[in-house]
C-alpha cells in the first residue's frame, strides 16, 4: 500500500460518516427533527478523526516530505491543502456550536444549520476529490518509493498511538455505529 491509498482508505471512511451528516441535514430541510447529540457525535469525528488524525497526518509528516522533495509551500497544490484545512476546520467550528447550542432551535437556527451542513458536505466531498486527482498525483511524481514507503510506515505509528487514546477510539466507534444505523 501506497501513503495516498492510505490516506484514501481514511476518506472512504470519511465519506461513510459524512453521509450520516447528508442524512441528518436532508431530515431538518424536510421540516424533521434530528438527535443533537447524534450530530454532536458526528461533529465530534470529524474534529478528533479527521482533523487531528487524518490532517495531521499529512500536515506533519506528508508536507514536509514534499517540501524536502521541492514541493513549493507559498504557493500551488501545498498553499491550496493549507488554505481547505482551514477552511474545513471553520465549517466544523461552526457544526460544533450548532449541534451544542443549549436550546431548542429555532425556525433560523434550523436553516443555518442545513445551510452549513451542506456547505461542509460540499466542500469535504470536493476537498477529498481534489487530494485524490491533484495533490496526491503531484506527491506521487515528487516522493520516490522509500520515501513513500516511509511515511507509510510512519502513518501505521501514528495510528498506533492514537488508538491508545480511550476517547478517540470512542469517537469514532459512536460515528461508525451512527453509519451504520443510517447505512450510509
Amino acid at each position: 500500500m501506497d501513503p495516498f491509498q492510505y490516506l484514501g482508505n481514511e476518506h472512504r471512511e470519511l465519506t461513510r460518516v459524512l453521509g450520516v451528516l447528508d442524512h441528518m441535514t436532508r431530515n431538518v430541510a424536510d421540516g424533521g427533527s434530528i438527535d443533537r447529540d447524534e450530530l454532536d457525535a458526528i461533529v465530534d469525528y470529524f474534529r478528533e478523526v479527521g482533523d487531528m488524525a487524518h490532517h495531521d497526518k499529512e500536515e506533519t509528516l506528508l508536507v514536509p516530505a514534499l517540501v524536502r522533495h521541492h514541493v513549493d509551500w507559498f504557493d500551488g497544490p501545498l498553499a491550496e491543502l493549507r488554505h481547505d484545512h482551514r477552511q474545513e476546520r471553520y465549517l466544523t467550528r461552526s457544526l460544533r456550536h450548532t449541534a451544542r447550542k443549549n436550546t431548542e432551535w429555532s425556525d433560523e437556527d434550523k436553516r443555518h444549520f442545513v445551510s452549513i451542513g451542506r456547505a461542509y458536505s460540499d466542500f469535504l466531498r470536493a476537498h477529498m476529490a481534489r487530494e485524490h486527482e491533484v495533490w496526491f498525483t503531484i506527491a506521487a511524481e515528487a516522493l520516490p518509493e522509500h520515501v513513500q514507503e516511509e511515511l507509510v510506515a510512519s502513518f501505521e505509528k501514528f495510528d498506533r498511538e492514537l488508538v491508545e487514546l480511550a476517547g478517540y477510539v470512542a469517537t469514532r466507534e459512536r460515528a461508525l455505529q451512527l453509519a451504520a444505523k443510517y447505512r450510509t
